[in-house]
């Protein structure tokens, strides 16, 4: 595995006081109120779980773009969606079945049981209000929700409906600016002497034929200004995940694009062999007739694109996609996605405290990895809450993927497999808010890395108004 750490810019960080930067939580007394540590332990694990999973709904409802310690006390921007014309109040989630629908609201809710035959399900959270999904039976939608919750005041309804149910609501003609695979960079102010750029990975592309205009981007590094928490006992030092948010869509929407890379043939053949199974997903809801915009040929091009090398500003040095975005070789990756004992693991809603006394944590991980039939293209999805104890290894969320020696220790002996955090964003939460997204331009306030249409096939980017065409070798 790959050793270099993270950024050298950071390392200054670390000496001058990146304290300033993350969130300490260091090792003290706490008046225990008469109880006891057991009672003390299990009171703040259920704090902090509650605590993450109100940030995850947040976070896949709004536009958060900072987070404070008390994020609860703020109020956001809807994000969710595209809104209903000039009803920003209500929005659209354009969805392809009913089937679909169900499993977004299950997904923002972190509720099961819920299906495309669940007729109503009302959801209340104390801290932040209620939400209430409805199935729809008269054709003009799969379903709806009602929203009232009041970190965000100004979303009112979220409308889950194929675009054949609708309007030209986030239709566009032509090809959209970026591609699956695309990728960007974004600066980050941690304080006067550090900084750097963070990467972003888009895993699912506006799509005229889908009326999907926004894009959704995956980075697989905590943000230092908002998802690390520094703690401190005596000489030991351990940095946290935290406040990552959950998006099992879009982890899964990750996978699926790594295996379609790694195995073009392999993933078309499957889809293909699935084509009439509505129990087989492509990419979330992408129909799969239209597969051909996204053939093998096209994943083949995008990983002949990320092995080429491109110039990493933090370390100033080139690199190809998988050491830059994945910190590690195209070989790693393709052992990991393609063993079915080892698969792609990502660390996602954030950490909690089995007992802080004792240095026990909890986290949080998705695992995929390879199956058959309908849990084909890394389609067989397991989510697990692996707990170790702190005290005598080493654990730095900043330094994942291939840099196995910061972090391996806390998952099962002789694992070795590599991990990333993960979040997500719209192109929308990604755009500078000075400026508005538009689907035919670059993300303003990020920079080019790679990307399809220029560094792959600048042909088919020199008239994004030219309709879609199937892809060819390149």
């Amino acid at each position: 595995m790959m050793k270099k750490h993270f950024y050298f810019l950071l390392m200054a960080a670390l000496v001058c006081g990146l304290s300033l930067s993350v969130t300490s939580c260091k090792s003290d007394d706490d008046n225990n109120n008469g109880q006891s540590e057991e009672q003390q332990d299990q009171q703040a694990m259920e704090q902090q779980e509650q605590d993450n999973a109100r940030f995850a709904v947040l976070d896949q409802l709004a536009d958060i773009d900072t987070i404070k310690a008390d994020f609860l006390s703020e109020t956001f921007e809807p994000g969710i969606g595209m809104p209903d014309g000039d009803d920003t109040s209500t929005r659209i989630v354009n969805t392809n079945d009913a089937e679909t629908a169900a499993e977004r609201f299950a997904n923002i809710v972190g509720a099961t049981g819920i299906d495309e035959n669940t007729t109503s399900f009302p959801w209340k959270d104390d801290k932040l209000g209620t939400m209430t999904y409805t199935k729809v039976t008269d054709g003009t939608a799969w379903a709806t929700v009602d929203v009232n919750i009041k970190q965000v005041p100004k979303l009112q309804k979220i409308i889950f409906r194929a675009p054949e149910q609708g309007d030209n609501n986030a239709a566009f003609k032509g090809r959209a600016y970026y591609r699956f695979g695309d990728v960007i960079k974004k600066f980050v102010y941690v304080n006067s002497y550090t900084s750097y750029y963070e990467y972003w990975l888009c895993v699912r592309p506006a799509f005229g034929p889908e009326k999907k205009e926004d894009s959704h981007w995956v980075c697989l590094r905590p943000n230092l200004n908002q998802n690390v928490i520094e703690h401190i006992v005596g000489q030991q030092r351990w940095y946290i995940p935290t406040k990552l948010g959950t998006n099992k869509e879009h982890m899964q929407n990750l996978a699926e694009m790594l295996y379609a890379i790694l195995n073009p043939e392999q993933w078309e053949n499957n889809v293909l062999t699935n084509i009439k199974n509505k129990k087989m997903k492509m990419f979330g809801d992408f129909n799969k007739n239209n597969e051909p915009y996204h053939n093998k040929f096209f994943w083949q091009n995008v990983c002949k694109g990320w092995d080429k090398e491109y110039y990493d500003q933090n370390t100033e040095e080139n690199k190809d996609i998988w050491s830059l975005v994945f910190r590690t070789t195209k070989k790693y990756m393709t052992d990991e996605v393609n063993n079915s004992q080892n698969g792609l693991h990502l660390l996602y809603n954030g950490y909690s405290w089995a007992s802080k006394k004792n240095l026990n944590l909890q986290l949080w991980q998705a695992r995929y990895t390879n199956g058959a039939g309908v849990n084909s293209n890394m389609h067989t999805a397991q989510y697990t809450e692996p707990k170790a104890k702190l005290n005598g290894i080493k654990f730095d969320c900043r330094y994942m993927g291939g840099d196995l020696d910061e972090y391996g220790d806390f998952f099962p002996v002789n694992d070795e497999c590599m991990r990333w955090c993960v979040r997500h964003a719209t192109g929308s939460e990604l755009t500078d808010p000075r400026y508005s997204y538009s689907v035919k331009k670059e993300i303003p306030g990020t920079y080019h890395v790679y990307r399809y249409y220029q560094d792959v096939d600048p042909e088919g980017g020199k008239d994004l108004n030219k309709a879609p065409e199937p892809d060819k070798p390149l």
